[in-house]
């Protein structure tokens, strides 16, 4: 799969590389964008008093888990945070990972977190299960419960193309923003192709959608998105997943 053109609307401190993420997921993109300088070798004149004054430090907030024994995840994309268990392996802030479609659009999530990173023999970037921040526009879908199942669907679709079966949940209801707000979740179970390296017997892609009053003025929702392999040992439970989702707060 080549790799898509990177134009200027990317945020320059995102970054992506081409990778595999869940083992039964095929290749997801994870893109990286940066610049390079150089430098021409100049001899320092000598310092000044004033050179010599350091500045104050600034202070560094240190941002904490609000469940007990977790790990908070954030994004460099998104104003938002969220907790993973500890066993959970995090990304960088800036790393965005994703997909593209079959007619060349990218999906993406930032502020990623991973379990079982590199459970399968022979790739090391492998993992049971991932989660991140996505988004969708106001003007492509009806309403908070169609974000989130239209995004579940397009990741799906994304991950396995159209030939897996696929089963839509109802949607409910999910307290985030410590309580001041209400997301809506959807999960869509995905039976993938079992031709894969170290397949499970399905996947569970739940989206967790926050009204677009969380951000006004933003245009679009944010989402939560959890890709979970199903039906093996030590799978993700959706009492976690929604658990994650209910930890949903401003950075």
């Amino acid at each position: 799969m080549p790799l898509p053109v990177v134009r200027d609307t990317v945020p320059p401190r995102r970054r992506l590389r081409l990778r595999p993420t869940l083992g039964i997921l095929g290749l997801v993109l994870v893109l990286a964008v940066g610049t390079t300088a150089t430098y021409q070798a100049k001899t320092a004149p000598p310092p000044s008093a004033h050179d010599l004054v350091l500045p104050d430090p600034v202070p560094v907030t240190r941002i904490e888990p609000v469940i007990a024994g977790w790990q908070p995840v954030l994004s460099d994309d998104h104003p938002l945070v969220y907790d993973v268990p500890p066993d959970w392996k995090l990304e960088e802030p800036d790393v965005a990972i994703g997909y593209e479609t079959p007619s060349g659009d990218l999906l993406t999530l930032q502020g990623v977190a991973r379990y079982r990173h590199a459970f399968c023999p022979g790739s090391d970037l492998s993992a049971r299960a991932m989660a991140g921040f996505t988004t969708i526009d106001e003007g492509e879908v009806g309403g908070l419960a169609q974000a989130a199942e239209e995004t579940t669907i397009r990741w799906a679709e994304a991950a396995y193309g159209h030939g897996p079966k696929t089963e839509i949940g109802k949607a409910g209801p999910v307290p985030v923003l410590d309580g001041g707000t209400t997301a809506t979740a959807v999960t869509t179970t995905v039976v993938p192709a079992p031709d894969g390296p170290c397949p499970a017997p399905s996947v569970a892609i739940t989206a967790i959608a926050l009204p677009l009053r969380a951000l006004p003025g933003s245009g679009r929702y944010h989402v939560l998105l959890v890709l979970a392999d199903q039906g093996i040992p030590g799978a993700i439970a959706s009492s976690v997943v929604l658990k994650m989702g209910e930890s949903i707060r401003r950075e």
